[in-house]
């Protein structure tokens, strides 16, 4: 009778203790109605301080009312503000000041630094944010060409009603284009501080061209190619040869070593460092016909297996080989050659093997002469030679990177010719070939 008593006793104490517990929850809750949620924050040099320290806000009545571009009434689906401040706390502090809600940075989708920034070093700002509670680790870090206070500004998305959605969507889009990469707050911050490889941010800006006749080749990147005419990713963010509503665009990477920015990559060597990384899904690549001149083969290509890397020390340089392995099926062929024919379709393997290897070489020579960047963390492969960490660091082999050559297979095998299973000449009413 008392062992009851007593355990009566104690279950009651335990609920109680689980009961107090939860009553307690809630002390430091923070409504929905009462915060002021970011989803792009961008950063400039600032003219009477530090840092110009933008921050685009959500609408959420603008979103829930479903009407593109904003409300019922006109509303905005997101608003703009702009202070300048010696660090980004503190700007927190002073946005706090003057708006009616709490600022939140749970739902940020992107963090933007200006070119001008990047090139005098970003690492300071990089660590404040990683301590921040409320950055999510799958921010995506952008670099704009110009101002990323102009940037934003013209973040004006006319198929998305939610920007924040836009951001996503679009910084997600590398995964079937090839010309940005996953260049989240994470990976740029391990990247910085790995002593095997060096990090890059997606390039962004805002396009230039206001009408059709204003286009030019000469912001292209195809004259370093040895091209008379620019393929598709013969790009930078700015430079894209297109009109429409939408201002702002991202093309091509942002090269750094450690904090500081050293140089850019464009749309067609972004898709070369996605796949020697592993990254690459797939995408449409644009080669000449290995036999007509001036018509081109369009594939869709696909990379079927992680890149092999194996990295060697020869007379003190290192000696770096890469094997590539792809899948490609066919989209268009202008000349109407029957590359589908099992006897002709080695030689358009071939034609797209060589012209992959060419420009990924010309890339990655990039990389050592130019950049002295190890973007493609041939390191790790590298490290796993060496014993000890100690060993390891006194190698030192970002500072050897520079002088590395390489060796590059690429492997590359048509499956599918697509709906036409095989190519013939259109003819005219003369009975002359069209092609």
């Amino acid at each position: 009778m008392v062992r009851k008593k007593v355990l009566r006793k104690v279950s009651t104490i335990v609920i109680l203790c689980m009961l107090s517990g939860l009553s307690a929850g809630c002390y430091d809750r923070r409504e929905i109605d009462d915060l002021a949620y970011v989803i792009a924050i961008g950063l400039d040099k600032g003219k009477s301080n530090v840092l110009k320290m933008t921050l685009q806000f959500a609408v959420p009545t603008a979103i829930g009312n479903g009407q593109e571009g904003g409300g019922s009434n006109g509303e905005k689906s997101s608003i703009v503000t702009t202070v300048e401040t010696p660090t980004i706390y503190s700007g927190l502090n002073m946005v706090n000041n003057y708006i009616s809600k709490q600022v939140d940075l749970s739902h940020a989708k992107v963090i933007i630094f200006s070119k001008e920034l990047a090139q005098e070093g970003i690492h300071q700002y990089i660590h404040a944010i990683m301590r921040g509670r409320e950055f999510r680790p799958n921010m995506f870090i952008l670099v704009a060409r110009d101002s990323a206070e102009e940037y934003i500004k013209n973040v004006k998305p006319s198929l998305e009603i939610n920007p924040a959605k836009y951001y996503e969507m679009n910084l997600e889009a590398f995964k079937y284009t090839g010309f940005t990469g996953n260049t989240q707050l994470i990976n740029f911050y391990l990247q910085q501080e790995c002593t095997c490889s060096q990090a890059v941010a997606t390039l962004a800006a805002v396009n230039r061209y206001k009408t059709t006749g204003d286009f030019t080749v000469k912001h292209s990147t195809a004259g370093n190619k040895s091209r008379s005419y620019p393929l598709e990713g013969d790009f930078k963010a700015g430079h894209i040869p297109r009109v429409g509503e939408v201002h702002s665009e991202i093309m091509g990477l942002a090269v750094f070593d450690g904090g500081t920015m050293v140089g850019e990559l464009d749309g067609e060597e972004t898709t070369y460092y996605l796949m020697q990384t592993g990254q690459y899904h797939y995408s449409y690549i644009t080669l000449p016909d290995p036999i007509v001149k001036d018509k081109f083969v369009v594939l869709n290509v696909t990379q079927n297996r992680k890149p092999a890397h194996r990295v060697r020390m020869e007379d003190g340089s290192p000696k770096i080989h890469a094997n590539i392995r792809l899948d490609a099926d066919i989209l268009s062929i202008q000349s109407g050659k029957n590359y589908e024919y099992a006897g002709n379709v080695h030689i358009l393997e071939k034609a797209a093997e060589d012209f992959i290897e060419k420009g990924m070489l010309q890339f990655l020579e990039r990389t050592t002469t130019e950049l002295n960047a190890d973007v493609c963390a041939f390191g790790k492969d590298m490290k796993g030679q060496f014993l000890t960490w100690k060993e390891w660091q006194e190698f030192k082999w970002l500072e050897r990177y520079k002088d590395a050559t390489f060796e590059i297979d690429v492997d590359l095998k048509i499956r599918r010719p697509g709906l036409i299973i095989r190519s013939k000449p259109a003819y005219s009413t003369k009975g002359e070939e069209m092609y």
